[in-house]
């Protein structure tokens, strides 16, 4: 197999995926793939969304690393591009927040800091904190 007939497959394989993911409402994609001479080998990962529990674990995570609301689905410009936090990988301690570039679909780790700096800083993504540290110190 050469490097253009297996990014041929892929790009039906996504296609078909994406199908997949809109019926069932999950959300699923395709990981790197790697080939060889007579094969391929791809990782396919389904999320479910829009439950509660998954809403509420993606809270429950977004607190854990200093946010104040869920952050999971939030977009944001750097200068790699445009991107979508897809969620958390918490066994890594300095790259925890996992995040999809939108013109390639490829996905890339993120420090907890630089996803706030992002976002627009502790003024934006933290203004419930901020809010009710400004209300307590008006008592």
């Amino acid at each position: 197999m050469d490097k253009n007939r297996v990014i041929q497959i892929s790009d039906k394989i996504k296609k078909a995926l994406s199908d997949i993911s809109e019926s069932e409402g999950i959300q699923i994609s395709i990981g790197p793939i790697s080939f060889s001479q007579t094969s391929f080998i791809a990782k396919i990962t389904g999320v479910e969304v829009g439950s509660d529990f998954v809403d509420k674990s993606n809270l429950l995570m977004s607190k854990r690393y200093g946010f104040s609301q869920n952050i999971v689905g939030m977009q944001f410009e750097s200068k790699f591009g445009k991107f979508i936090i897809d969620g958390f990988k918490s066994s890594n301690r300095k790259y925890p927040v996992l995040a999809t570039r939108v013109n390639d679909g490829k996905q890339y780790k993120f420090e907890k800091d630089s996803i706030l700096k992002y976002l627009g800083g502790n003024n934006i993504i933290n203004r419930k904190s901020n809010l009710k540290n400004l209300l307590d110190g008006e008592e």
